[in-house]
């Protein structure tokens, strides 16, 4: 489409940024008499309600944080033609991804590079956002009046504040530089997410290279001598596969990265160590962001969160003998650490895209009750047999958990017999000895890692609603299904048994335990009688 000769009141000079998602001009406010950058929405995406919430959300957020050290907005708008504009800062000194085609940086300057660049950051995460693609092209300079120049940190097109981030989320950010969790489905990153990619700034800045992966990476002083011990550490502990290895935040990276050690003392800021499951890896959705100036795209639809191989919401349930303490879906606690009962560092879901995962939209069933689906439409009859028990009010739902992913085994139906099995379709099921609620039988602590979100929303409380229980069973089979794919069995009674045992107890049991053969047999009779005829 042919550039706009104005944006407002703004004059439009040159393109000067294109990324997949919109363009950035270079224009003249001449009533200000200043240079200002614009960044217009595409035309082909201003047409999507979503992607357009989220372009105009981006500014919002950078207007909210208003800070010398982030692009600042001034504007917002719309062109004839209806796409949305909003106006900021223009970097007239370029990139850190210009720099850094050059000779590396003296190290004292590299040390105060990233100071400013963690300040800015340490804005976004005060006011609960995380930025999720910090990269060189995305940290800015512009001249200041009085000499001299001023950095930026750019671009929150995939940024997620603090009351979006319950919602579900795709993976992001750009390879090198986004952390091991952002190539999850439900990843659900937080502000340590951001002191990876700092992290990988540093490691950029002060080596020439991109960190490599951490089976090759090596400390910044073997590829720069001079690079000392403490930086190495704190390098090195930013870029921790592991996000509770990390600094809490980019305010106690800075601290460590300027400290004497290089590592925060016992106790403050950027010690805690949140034990968490280790998730199940999707092909990398990252691509480099293109243009110089913040033309990156507006975000993506906001991803299951633990791969950890615990099972379903206990160790027991209709149809099997219960145990005691943590077990099933559970955790199992050993010594007072939560320790993943299957260890597994990070297992590849066999999809061919993460497209293969439909993204939720919020959409009003029959019957009233506001569901999250995906390929469900008015008409389930097409996946559940229309003359059964299953409530009429929970078929959206069953229908958009069993096409969740495209698993074998999985599918409505399966859902439906499940849900059947485990609390007879009944929303207020309360078992207290059990610590099991609600429709689908989940515990507290396990649905926390399997509700949209994941851990980085709220720990859920009983009643659990249908719509978090039952969606929460599609990205649970998603996640770990892939994990015994191929092990004997029928494919839909092994994720029966997967939600009521865990990974490791079927790989042990080389197909469906012993102990869970009655309840995947009362889960078969009621899966014949919903399919479709």
């Amino acid at each position: 489409m042919t550039a706009p000769s104005h944006a407002g009141r703004h004059r439009i000079e040159q393109l000067i940024g294109v990324g997949g998602f919109a363009s950035v001009y270079l224009a003249r406010d001449e009533k200000l008499r200043s240079s200002v950058a614009v960044k217009i929405l595409a035309d082909n995406w201003a047409r999507q309600a979503d992607v357009r919430n989220r372009f105009i959300q981006e500014a919002r957020l950078l207007r909210q944080a208003d800070s010398h050290l982030l692009v600042q907005v001034f504007d917002i708008g719309e062109l004839d033609d209806g796409r949305p504009y909003f106006v900021m800062t223009y970097a007239d000194r370029g990139t850190l991804g210009d720099r850094l085609a050059g000779p590396p940086l003296p190290l004292a300057e590299t040390l105060a590079l990233m100071g400013e660049i963690c300040q800015g950051v340490a804005v976004l995460h005060s006011i609960g956002v995380v930025h999720r693609d910090l990269k060189p092209s995305n940290v800015l300079f512009c001249s200041r009046p009085e000499g001299g120049e001023r950095v930026m940190v750019a671009d929150l097109g995939i940024a997620r504040s603090a009351d979006h981030l319950s919602g579900l989320t795709l993976p992001a950010g750009s390879p090198g530089y986004q952390a091991p969790e952002q190539l999850y489905f439900d990843g659900a990153p937080d502000a340590r997410a951001d002191v990876h990619g700092l992290g990988a700034l540093t490691y950029h800045l002060l080596t020439g290279r991109v960190p490599a992966k951490p089976s090759d990476r090596v400390p910044p002083s073997a590829l720069r001598p001079e690079v000392t011990e403490a930086v190495d550490a704190a390098v090195m502990r930013a870029l921790d596969p592991e996000r509770e290895g990390r600094f809490e935040d980019a305010t106690a990276y800075a601290a460590a990265l300027s400290s004497r050690t290089g590592v925060l003392p016992d106790g403050g800021p950027g010690t805690t160590r949140k034990k968490e499951p280790p998730r199940a890896v999707l092909p990398s959705a990252g691509q480099p962001g293109a243009g110089r100036q913040d033309a990156g795209p507006p975000g993506e639809g906001d991803p299951p969160e633990d791969s950890s191989g615990q099972g379903g919401p206990s160790g027991g349930g209709p149809g099997g003998e219960r145990k005691s303490g943590f077990s099933g879906r559970r955790a199992l606690v050993v010594g007072g650490t939560v320790v993943v009962a299957a260890a597994v560092t990070a297992v590849v879901i066999t999809m061919a895209r993460t497209g293969d995962i439909p993204e939720p939209t919020t959409t009003t069933p029959a019957g009233g009750t506001s569901a999250s689906t995906s390929p469900v439409g008015d008409d389930t009859r097409r996946w559940l047999r229309a003359d059964s028990d299953i409530p009429g009010e929970y078929r959206a739902l069953i229908v958009n958990a069993g096409t969740y992913c495209d698993q074998p085994g999985l599918s409505p139906a399966l859902i439906a017999a499940m849900l059947k099995a485990e609390s007879g379709f009944d929303p207020k099921l309360s078992d207290t000895t059990n610590d099991e609620y609600g429709i689908a039988r989940w515990t507290p602590s396990v649905l926390w890692h399997w509700q949209p979100g994941g851990l980085q929303g709220r720990e859920p409380k009983p009643p659990f609603t249908p719509e978090v229980s039952i969606l929460s069973m599609g990205r649970f089979m998603c996640t770990l299904g892939p994990q015994i794919k191929s092990l004997p069995g029928d494919p839909a009674l092994k994720l029966a048994a997967l939600y009521r045992s865990g990974v490791d107890p079927l790989k042990r049991a080389k197909g469906i335990p012993a102990r869970w053969r009655p309840y995947t047999a009362k889960v078969a009779g009621y899966l014949r009688g919903y399919q479709p005829a």
